[in-house]
């Protein structure tokens, strides 16, 4: 399957993420039983080493068996496969790290019957020689789950993040957590992760969209990485029961993730990102 497909209704503001998603820069979405360029695997060779007995199902993929991942977050998050693995289609990004040429390949492999959340896998892959695979992990923290856009950012020569997004919404909601990720050492290093909540109702429509680019390197093994969270609120002009009256309203919440060598990690410059999913909390 060639074009990305929200698994549910494009509803607005969802149908921004979505579209966003889909024009995830350098993202395709090959059928699984193409080669991989400039070689003589497929794609579905390269999904066996995720789910060994993947095989084509009446114009999907399914198999029984995914090997053992990790959530990226650490153990505070623990999930479960669907007994039955079902999908069309792998999105698939060409990275580097650490100026290596690497793979992405994300598997969104949809949810257990007892789960909230999803399960996809982030599988990082070298193409030298044998095809090998690097690294995996759980980056489900929603439903659904795939790129975000961009989907990757230079951090300096060589030396890729990535940008995923897990979300579910109703009628008048959406819940959005975008991950970033660091490519290091050819493993996936869990950056951060950003909530954004968007709603509407009769008098108003309220969205928060995040943006992400490479900031100052000043010297440093990476670039700083700038997340900032555009924030609107629009009023419908309707007179509604029960709601009170909202004024036109813009704001922009922006923090600065910075290497530090010692810790090996990214550090955030404030807690503005956390003080704004702990306002939205309140508006579920």
């Amino acid at each position: 399957m060639r074009v990305f497909i929200c698994r549910l209704l494009l509803v607005l503001p969802v149908a921004l993420y979505c579209g966003a998603a889909a024009r995830a820069e350098g993202v395709i979405f090959p059928d699984l039983g193409e080669k991989v360029p400039g070689t003589d695997v497929t794609y579905l060779d390269l999904a066996h080493l995720v789910v060994p007995d993947l095989a084509a199902a009446d114009a999907l993929y399914q198999g029984h068996k995914v090997i053992d991942v990790r959530h990226i977050a650490g153990d505070q998050i623990t999930s479960a496969p669907p007994e039955t693995l079902s999908f069309g289609y792998a999105a698939v990004l060409a990275v580097q790290s650490d100026g290596k040429d690497r793979l992405l390949i994300l598997y969104d492999l949809g949810q257990a019957t007892d789960s909230a959340e999803g399960f996809a896998v982030l599988a990082l892959y070298s193409l030298a020689g044998t095809p090998k695979l690097l690294d995996a992990a759980d980056i489900a923290y929603d439903q659904i789950t795939n790129f975000l856009e961009p989907s990757h950012i230079s951090l300096g020569e060589g030396k890729d993040a990535v940008i995923t997004m897990s979300m579910h919404f109703n009628s008048n909601q959406d819940y959005v957590t975008s991950a970033l990720i660091l490519l290091r050492k050819d493993r996936l290093q869990l950056i951060d992760t950003i909530f954004t909540f968007s709603d509407k109702s009769c008098s108003f429509e309220h969205q928060q969209m995040p943006e992400f680019r490479a900031g100052d390197r000043d010297g440093r093994a990476y670039s700083d990485i700038v997340v900032t969270v555009t924030e609107t609120t629009k009023p419908t002009g309707e007179i509604c029961d029960g709601e009170d009256a909202l004024q036109e309203a813009n704001r922009q919440i922006a923090v600065t993730y910075r290497w530090d060598e010692a810790a090996s990690r990214f550090i955030v410059d404030s807690d503005a990102l956390k003080v704004l999913a702990k306002e939205d909390e309140s508006r579920f």
